[in-house]
């Protein structure tokens, strides 16, 4: 490496001019960086989803969903299929490997889309594909209000006046919505006055569908020009529909819809509510990011619009945002960087303390912003995002581990002979130059393994890897390039003398060491001791994926009996809103209910979604506050909502657990099969036995039954007696309530429909339905029970199925102990169940994933080694000093461990690869070690072969001294990268601000770590680096076997 040196001293400025370049190229890149709170670990999902009018959950199941599922199984690549039946909408979700783009997953669809359109009923409406966005997609909530104006007012100036400006929102591919009345032309038809006229429902269906239309007639030729001839039928105000002729009497006068009907201004039955802050309905608003878009940017360019937008809506029109997914990643990205200033000025002031040398701890320093910018510029340049893993594990102490030692190496030489900058620096690369090289390609490799993690882990941490190896790798070019160079400009020999405290610790290190040294059994049995303690620690550790990040906002997910009516929905949410209002805590609370326009989120009325938006803190807010609070809401909303059942989680967290299996919650058990009454029976002795285990908490079923349904079933001999077809009678029933649309209505460039509806006096209610009156012609009719059967029965509210089985969900929240001590004991109690033949039972939580996780690790962390065992053979081509350095790697990891468990600390998949990264730690510290020793041996002329009976020369070291010497004289670079190493973690060891949850494991763990590594790197690695049998024979023969 002494070349490389030697070539910077000489051109040095083009050194400096290339890395200033590299600087504003970093600042450049970090400009245009992609910005998100965590990484998007939601797998590659399709969503197809199929509105079907007027059906039941069953024939929707039966109808639409069955039909769509086998039109796109064996799609390639297709890993797993989930469906959901609910009345009138069918949803099934596509997930495919990862090995495919989210674009080739939807053409894949989109090639089959065509034989699921004809394979489902034809009542049911085509299947499209959801937007192409992703779990963190939902980027921007807000609620529209205009006091003194309907549902329906504020719905049409939504989707008319405010979705259009959105969807021209680069970054934007929706904007979705909950509640408002949709606006409806309708025709109530009287059925006595039907008869009066000797007319029938299908003639104002007839009349009404064959008008209202625009024909184009091509051109008419006039002189040189021509003439554009058009038919305008459109119904453009209320008249025009009234005023068309449904029939005409013999006698020449027409008979007009007005004769038989009022044309009203309705709205279309709803499917969603909304409410806010206790004062009742409102119009909730989603916007939706497209896939890999930057949040942050979308973000504030959806402000920018509404901003606009305010000015150009009518007076009183308020929008109100409530959740802004960049205000989150804002709190986490602050977090993030304030804990990489902190750790970056720990490090500076380490640095002035033990290099005892402004100028120096300066030129050291300059590596931390440098190998930053350089990791942003490679970003930048592959695509990674920012976020809190790829930057927050990010330690200053590693980047600046290579520049310490030659820095330090060279005010070593500068004292003591007193040579110039540059003579020093080369003197010190070429003595140490290899082994800090390679030091810093031990810490490289460790990392470069965690890149082959996969599925849900490695979406989260090969992000954090590539940075680490961006910014380790950047290091290592600038500690042999700008160093030297910035270095022979700026320091000077005069200047070059040890800190008085740094040389009475050296002097109180060498008894000390001559003492393990004298007992190697001692230091050997330290280390043992290290190892039993810490598996022992280990034995009593919980276990979790990865830390619950704690978003600062919160959501209750509210569930009540299937047959809850809309207004009675509205109203529940209501009283939950004003309740959790009245805690201090509080800031705002949203609601949403059912399934959104575009239904990629299937639920019924009888669900809600409370979004509990709480006041910033000044401390943050806790795991410790959370559960607190969540208990004194949960012990509100008991009292307030009786009958309901509440589970809590949060926004973003709520949304990554239902895309990534399929719940909502911390944990779901699945029981399979396919008789429904039989699976309630089964999913009832499971609830039992899950409400035994300790830390369940919200446990719940989906909604599985007790939704009402009302069956008209003809009866065809009946209907032929009295002359009703198949088409009226299904005709009528559908003018009932929703209606049947028979036209569009157009004013002022927005679209509506016409519908036909019976009047709501033709059936008051669900009794007097028999009662209704169908007109057959003139002076006939029947009444609808004289011609089908009114059946009322149960049904299930949704129908669930996964990989084409029927499938049944109890969720629940873990609260109190780990999810994977949690998860053991549910699956232990869960298998003594006794089940029917082709029933079975499953359970799912982010403890899969940990369990895939550790499977991978296992492969990795043997990897890892190799590779260390690789790089260190090139090092030292001897065994018992790659030997030695391995031995390092055991106390690492106990001391990583016992961090862990001191601050009571879950195993995680965060503290995993923390032990990896102190693993390259400690090794790269043994090697500077070790390397000082046998290159002290080697100049006192140590390790040549000694002749039989030959003494050590007279002036020459005893190995012990050797070994003494050689450890006291990297005393300080050791001791000054473990210690930077360790101070670079500390603000996110002890960081409470949004996110540090998820830093705090990793940054435990290599604080520790390292504490125990550098006390057997400076006490028991010396100790056992020569073979005993040399020491009283004063040389060391390295080419002998051990």
């Amino acid at each position: 490496m002494h070349h490389i040196v030697e070539f910077s001293l000489r051109q040095r400025f083009l050194v400096c001019a290339l890395t200033a370049l590299l600087a504003l190229l970093g600042v450049r890149s970090y400009l245009s960086l992609p910005m998100d709170a965590v990484p998007d670990i939601t797998s590659v999902q399709v969503q197809v989803l199929t509105r079907a009018p007027g059906l039941s959950p069953v024939e929707v199941e039966n109808l639409v969903t069955r039909p769509v599922e086998r039109a796109l199984a064996g799609l390639p690549e297709l890993a797993m299929m989930r469906s959901v039946s609910r009345s009138a909408i069918s949803g099934v979700t596509l997930i495919f490997s990862d090995d495919v783009d989210l674009e080739r997953a939807r053409e894949l669809v989109l090639e089959r889309l065509p034989s699921a359109r004809d394979a489902v009923a034809e009542s049911a409406e085509r299947p499209e594909m959801g937007p192409l966005t992703t779990g963190l997609g939902e980027v921007y909530h807000f609620t529209l209000d205009w006091p003194g104006h309907s549902g329906q007012e504020l719905r049409a100036l939504f989707d008319w006046e405010i979705v259009p400006e959105l969807l021209l929102v680069p970054g934007v591919v929706e904007a979705n919505s909950w509640g408002g009345d949709e606006r409806e032309i309708q025709v109530v038809v009287a059925p006595d006055r039907l008869l009066s006229f000797g007319l029938t429902l299908e003639d104002v269906e007839r009349a009404l569908q064959r008008s209202g239309h625009t024909v184009g007639g091509a051109a008419v030729e006039r002189g040189e020009e021509q003439v554009l001839l058009r038919l305008d039928g459109q119904y453009k105000t209320r008249l025009d529909v009234a005023n068309q002729v449904v029939r005409t009497s013999p006698e020449g006068a027409p008979v007009l819809v007005s004769d038989v009907a009022r044309v009203i201004e309705g709205k279309k039955p709803r499917f969603s509510a909304a409410t806010a802050d206790g004062g009742g309905p409102t119009q909730y608003a989603m916007v939706q990011m497209v896939a890999a878009g930057n949040a942050r940017d979308v973000v504030e360019r959806v402000r920018q619009r509404l901003s606009e937008l305010e000015t150009r809506l009518p007076e009183g029109v308020q929008i109100k945002p409530f959740y802004d997914r960049a205000r989150f990643v804002d709190r986490v990205l602050a977090t993030v960087f304030r804990s990489l200033i902190e750790g970056g000025l720990f490090v500076t002031v380490v640095l002035f303390l033990f290099l005892g040398n402004l100028r120096a701890g300066l030129v050291v320093a300059t590596m931390i912003p440098l190998a930053m910018l350089g990791a942003f510029a490679l970003m930048r340049l592959l695509g990674v995002s920012g976020n809190l893993m790829s930057l927050g594990a990010i330690d200053f102490g590693l980047v600046v581990d290579g520049a310490v030692v030659l820095v330090e190496g060279a005010l070593v030489e500068m004292a003591r002979t007193k040579v110039s900058t540059g003579h020093a620096l080369v003197h010190d690369a070429r003595k140490f130059g290899r082994s800090v090289a390679f030091g810093l390609l031990l810490v490289i490799v460790v990392y470069v393994p965690v890149l082959l993690l996969e599925g849900v882990e490695g979406k989260m941490f090969r992000p954090m890897a590539l940075t680490v190896l961006f910014a380790l790798g950047t290091a290592l070019i600038l500690t042999f390039t700008w160093i030297p160079a910035l270095a022979s400009l700026v320091l000077r020999p005069s200047a070059a003398t040890e800190p008085s405290w740094v040389t009475k610790l050296r002097e109180r290190y060498r008894p000390l060491l001559r003492f393990f040294v004298a007992r190697r059994g001692l230091a050997l049995g330290v280390g043992v001791l290290l190892a039993g303690l810490a598996a022992a620690a280990a034995s009593r550790l919980g276990a979790d994926f990865v830390p619950r990040l704690e978003e600062g906002d919160l959501v209750v997910q509210i569930t009540r009996p299937p047959s809850l009516s809309l207004a009675e929905a509205e109203a529940g949410t209501t009283v939950v809103e004003q309740t959790l209002l009245a805690l201090p805590e509080v800031d705002r609370v949203v609601s949403r209910t059912g399934s959104p326009d575009v239904a990629t989120d299937l639920m019924g009325l009888e669900q809600s979604d409370v979004f509990v938006l709480l006041k910033d803190t000044a401390d943050g807010f806790s795991a410790q506050k959370r559960e607190e609070l969540i208990g004194r809401m949960e012990e509100a909303l008991v009292a307030a909502l009786p009958g309901a059942s509440f589970g809590f989680t949060q926004p973003i967290e709520m949304r990554m657990q239902e895309l990534l299996g399929g719940i909502k919650s911390d944990f779901g058990i699945r029981v399979f099969g396919e008789d429904l009454s039989e699976l309630r029976k089964i999913a009832a002795a499971v609830l039992e036995e899950t409400a035994e285990v300790r830390g369940v908490t919200d446990l719940r079923i989906e909604p599985s039954e007790g939704l009402p349904l009302l069956t008209v079933r003809p009866d065809p001999v009946r209907a032929a007696r009295f002359g009703v077809t198949p088409d009226s009678l299904e005709l009528t029933v559908e003018a009932l309530r929703s209606g049947r649309t028979v036209g569009t209505f157009f004013e002022q460039g927005r679209r509506f429909d016409v519908a036909i509806r019976l009047s709501p006096e033709s059936a008051p209610s669900p009794e007097s339905l028999s009662e209704v009156r169908i007109p057959l012609g003139p002076g006939r009719d029947a009444r609808l029970g004289e011609v089908a059967d009114l059946i009322v029965e149960d049904i299930p509210a949704q129908l669930s199925r996964e990989q084409g089985r029927r499938r049944l969900l109890i969720e629940g929240n873990v609260r109190g102990r780990d999810l994977a001590s949690f998860t053991i004991e549910l699956e232990r109690r869960l298998s003594s169940l006794s089940l029917p033949p082709g029933y079975f039972v499953t359970v799912a939580s982010q403890y899969d994933n940990l369990k895939a996780a550790v499977q991978r690790f296992m492969i990795i962390i043997p990897l890892t080694l190799l590779a260390i065992v690789t790089v260190l053979n090139l090092v030292f081509s001897r065994f018992r000093p790659v030997g030695l350095v391995l031995l390092n790697i055991p106390s690492a990891l106990s001391g990583g461990i016992f961090a862990l468990y001191l601050r009571d600390l879950p195993f995680s998949i965060s503290a995993m690869v923390g032990l990896i990264a102190v693993m390259g730690v400690a090794t790269m510290n043994a090697v500077v070690l070790l390397t000082a020793i046998y290159a002290r041996a080697e100049e006192q002329g140590l390790l040549s072969a000694p002749a039989s009976g030959e003494g050590a020369p007279e002036g020459q070291e005893s190995a012990l001294e050797c070994v003494v010497r050689g450890a006291s004289d990297r005393l300080r670079p050791v001791l000054t990268t473990a210690v930077v190493a360790s101070l670079g973690f500390v603000p996110m060891a002890f960081a409470n601000g949004t996110g540090s949850e998820v830093q705090r494991p990793l940054a435990t763990v290599v604080i520790g770590g390292l504490s125990t590594a550098t006390f057997l790197t400076l006490l028991v690695l010396p100790a056992l680096a020569l073979p005993r049998k040399r020491w009283k024979e004063g040389k060391i023969n390295l080419q002998r076997p051990m």
